[in-house]
C-alpha cells in the first residue's frame, strides 16, 4: 500500500481549505476487507500535519501509523478518538525541529548533590534526616575539617600577626564553653574576624586551665608564634591566664608581651556603669513596676495601648523591663517609660488597680538619670562594633568618659552625686592609666596624631600632659624598633625605611601608619 505524505511547507498556521489532503482508509465491512476504496476526502487544518506522515491505511484495532518526518519517529494514534494533541506536544520536543530548546541527558553527581544537600544542613540548621543521621553528621564533619585546612593555610600563609578575643559562657544545662577569635586585616585592608573554636569547657575554669587550653589550641592552628595581643573581660581568672601565657609565649611575642594583654573595653564600661546603677536601684523601682504592670496581662496591655493611641504617640514599640546582666537594657527601660510617661498617667486615671505611677519629683531624676546614662550608651554601641576597626577610638571615647565623670562629679542630686562618685572610683581602678597599645592607635589615627592626645592630656591635666605624650611616643619607637629587627613578617620592607629618609614635617608615626595598623586593629 503507498503512503499518502501529508507534509505541507505552508506557513500559516491553518491550511489553505482549496488544498486537499486525501485519506486512504480501508473498509473491511463494504469490501469484505478485500479492496480499499476511497473515501470523502477530509481537511487536516491542525499544523502538526506540517511535521507528520500517514503510512498506509487504519489498522484493526483502530489505530493509525504516523511518522515524523523530521526525526524518524514513529507513532500508532486512534485519530478518531484522541486527535492529534500527541503529534503536537512531539512537534514541541523533537530534537531535529528548528527552534526546539536543546535538552541534552545530564548525570547527576551524587557526590556534589551530597554535597548541597549538607551545606544547606549547615548553613540552615536543619536535621539529620536527609540520608542518615550518622551519614549526614559524618558529611558535615567532613566539611568543618576542609574549612578549617583551608583557614589554617590562610592564617599560615599571611604574614601579618594576629589578634586574638577569647570569652567564656555557660549555658542554661551550666555547660561551659570556650571561644576563641582570631582578628585580622587582610591583604585587601578587609577587618576579617574568624571564629578558631567554639568548644564546651568543663570546670574547673582556673586561669592556668584557660592558659593551656588556648595554648593548645594555637599550636593546634599553628598560631603560637603569630600572635600579638589578646582581649578579655576583666575576671581574675582571665588576668592569671594572661600572665601564664606571656610566660610561656614570652619569646614569640612583640616586645616580650608588653603590649599582649589587652582589656575589654565595653566590659569595663559595662563595670563603671553597673557600680552607678547600684546606687540608684530604689530610685528607679517605680519604673519597673509600671513595666510589670503593664506587661501583667493582655487586657493591661490594650488599655495602655488605648492610652497610647489616645495620645498620639509615635512608634511601634512598647515597654521593656530590664535585665541584671545588661545596664544598657536599663537605659532602654527609662528611655521607653519616659517616652510613654503621660500614657502611664491616662493609664494610672483610669485604672485604680495600678499604683506604682511614679511622683513629678521622681520623673524629674529618673529624665536626669537617663540623659545622664545616654552617653554611655551611645559609646557602648560604638566601641562595640564589628564590622570596623575600633581600637583607634578607644582614646577618644575613654577621654570623653573621664571628662564627663568630671563635669558631674558636684551634681545637684544628691543621689546622682553619689552614683557618678561610685562610676568615677571604678574608672580609676582600670582607665587611670589608658591603654598603651590604644593609646598608639589613636596616634595612627590621620583625624587625631599626637596633636589631639596632647589636647586631651592637657585638659585632663596640663602639668603631666608632657609626661605621658613623652610616654606614650617611647613606646611608639619601642614598637617600632620591635618590628624593624622582626623579617619574619611583611612589615621587613618598612624597616628598610631610615627615620632620616622621611620628608621634613612628618614624624616617625606617618612612616609606621603604614604597618602598625593591620596588628593592632582587633
Amino acid at each position: 500500500m503507498e503512503a499518502i505524505d501529508l507534509n505541507d511547507d505552508g506557513q500559516n498556521d491553518v491550511m489553505d481549505e482549496d488544498i486537499e489532503d486525501h485519506e486512504v482508509l480501508e473498509d473491511s465491512e463494504a469490501n469484505g476487507g478485500t479492496q480499499p476504496r476511497q473515501v470523502q476526502s477530509r481537511r487536516k487544518v491542525s499544523r502538526c500535519w506540517r511535521k507528520f506522515t500517514i503510512l498506509g491505511g487504519r489498522l484493526s484495532d483502530g489505530t493509525t501509523k504516523i511518522r515524523c518526518n523530521l526525526c524518524r519517529r514513529f507513532y500508532f494514534l486512534n485519530l478518531r478518538r484522541n486527535g492529534t494533541s500527541t503529534l503536537t506536544r512531539h512537534m514541541k520536543v523533537c530534537p531535529k525541529a528548528v527552534g526546539t530548546p536543546r535538552s541534552s541527558p545530564k548525570n547527576v553527581d551524587m557526590m556534589v548533590f551530597r554535597e548541597m544537600i549538607d551545606m544547606a544542613i549547615i548553613e540552615h540548621d536543619l536535621p539529620y534526616k536527609f540520608w542518615s543521621r550518622n551519614t549526614a553528621a559524618s558529611d558535615v564533619l567532613k566539611i568543618y575539617e576542609n574549612e578549617k585546612q583551608k583557614l589554617r593555610k590562610i592564617l599560615n600563609d599571611f604574614p601579618s600577626r594576629v589578634c586574638l578575643t577569647t570569652d567564656l559562657w555557660r549555658a542554661i544545662t551550666i555547660e561551659g564553653y570556650l571561644c576563641l577569635t582570631a582578628h585580622y586585616i587582610d591583604e585587601d585592608w578587609n577587618l576579617q574576624a574568624k571564629i578558631l573554636a567554639f568548644t564546651a569547657f568543663p570546670p574547673p575554669h582556673s586561669g592556668i586551665v584557660i592558659a593551656v587550653k588556648l595554648i593548645e589550641l594555637l599550636k593546634e592552628w599553628g598560631l603560637e608564634k603569630k600572635v600579638f595581643c589578646l582581649t578579655v573581660d576583666n575576671a581574675s581568672s582571665n588576668d592569671s591566664m594572661q600572665s601564664i601565657m606571656k610566660r610561656q609565649m614570652h619569646k614569640d611575642l612583640v616586645c616580650g608581651g608588653e603590649f599582649f594583654h589587652v582589656r575589654c573595653s565595653a566590659h569595663i564600661l559595662n563595670l563603671i556603669v553597673q557600680d552607678g546603677l547600684a546606687v540608684i536601684g530604689g530610685a528607679l523601682q517605680k519604673i519597673r513596676e509600671s513595666v510589670k504592670f503593664v506587661r501583667g496581662s493582655e487586657s493591661r496591655e490594650i488599655m495602655f495601648q488605648n492610652c497610647v493611641e489616645t495620645l498620639g504617640i509615635e512608634g511601634d514599640e512598647g515597654m521593656v523591663l530590664d535585665v541584671s546582666t545588661r545596664w544598657n537594657s536599663t537605659f532602654l527601660m527609662l528611655d521607653r517609660a519616659i517616652k510613654f510617661k503621660q500614657a502611664l498617667g491616662n493609664l494610672a486615671d483610669a485604672e485604680a488597680s495600678y499604683v506604682s505611677f511614679p511622683s513629678y519629683s521622681k520623673w524629674r531624676r529618673e529624665e536626669m538619670i537617663c540623659e545622664l546614662l545616654r552617653p554611655f550608651s551611645e559609646i557602648t554601641d560604638l566601641i562595640s562594633g564589628s564590622s570596623y576597626p575600633t581600637s583607634n577610638l578607644y582614646f577618644n571615647e575613654v577621654w570623653k568618659i573621664e571628662c564627663w565623670l568630671r563635669a558631674h562629679a558636684n551634681f545637684s542630686d544628691p543621689i546622682i552625686c553619689e552614683m557618678v562618685k561610685c562610676m568615677k572610683l571604678k574608672f580609676d581602678k582600670y582607665w587611670e592609666e589608658y591603654s598603651d597599645i590604644l593609646a598608639i592607635a589613636a596616634v595612627f589615627d590621620p583625624r587625631l596624631k599626637f596633636a589631639y592626645l596632647e589636647y586631651c592630656f592637657s585638659v585632663l591635666n596640663q602639668p603631666s600632659c608632657k609626661r605621658r605624650l613623652a610616654h606614650v611616643r617611647s613606646k611608639i619607637y619601642k614598637l617600632f624598633g620591635a618590628y624593624k629587627k622582626n623579617q619574619r613578617t611583611s612589615s621587613a620592607a618598612c624597616s628598610q625605611v631610615e627615620t632620616q629618609d622621611v620628608p621634613a614635617g612628618y614624624g616617625v608615626s606617618s612612616v609606621l601608619e603604614l604597618f602598625l595598623i593591620s596588628v593592632i586593629t582587633f
